[in-house]
């Protein structure tokens, strides 16, 4: 019998799961969404005070978030100086979310 999928697949599969878990938790997904809309914007990324002061979220747990956005491969930074920025490092994921938003509305 021939498997379903390719082993090759079967990677790419898991990968994506990998990518949707981390994106599962509310608190990064609206980090993404959150840099995902300065697309148009002069400057693409944020540092960490403006991600969490826009959020509405603690320090510490903005922090986490963003470092664990950060090793999955969704987020990049750039340090300057003593601030830390953060951009998307996979843009096309707002495809996904913005899919993702309009079928939550709807349920």
């Amino acid at each position: 019998m021939k498997p379903l999928h390719s082993r090759v697949e079967t990677q790419q599969l898991d990968r994506a799961a990998a990518m949707l878990k981390v994106l599962s938790h509310p608190k990064r997904l609206a980090i993404v969404d959150l840099l995902g809309k300065l697309k148009g914007s002069k400057d693409q990324q944020m540092s960490v005070t403006e991600i969490y002061q826009a959020l509405d979220l603690p320090q510490a747990i903005a922090s986490q978030h963003l470092i664990t956005l950060k090793d999955r491969g969704v987020l990049k930074s750039n340090k300057i100086g003593t601030k830390i920025y953060y951009a998307l490092a996979v843009p096309q994921l707002m495809k996904v979310i913005d899919t993702l938003e309009d079928y939550s509305a709807r349920i």
